[in-house]
């Protein structure tokens, strides 16, 4: 029961700022900064975010908008529409 109500406030948790990253993603896309994919890394306890082509820039832009609850990560990745979650091209 109790492994229940962690996930429920993990996801409270990373709702919003997976939120902001979707309602934000066309406007990224039009500043040059493709997201990929993004969802709640268990490892550092925030919301990791993949890039079609990561660059320092891009990754500095998104800590600084976004703040501390976020890791891009410096492997960038195509994800094919269509397929399966988590499917690389």
């Amino acid at each position: 029961m109790l492994r229940g109500v962690a996930e429920d406030a993990e996801r409270a948790w990373f709702a919003p700022i997976m939120e902001r990253l979707a309602a934000d993603s066309e406007w990224l896309a039009e500043q040059g900064i493709r997201l990929s994919q993004w969802g709640p890394d268990p490892g550092t306890g925030k919301v990791r975010v993949y890039l079609q082509r990561y660059s320092d820039e891009a990754g500095h832009f998104l800590a600084d908008r976004y703040g501390p609850d976020i890791v891009v990560d410096t492997e960038s990745r195509i994800w094919r529409s269509g397929r399966g979650s988590g499917s690389e091209a």
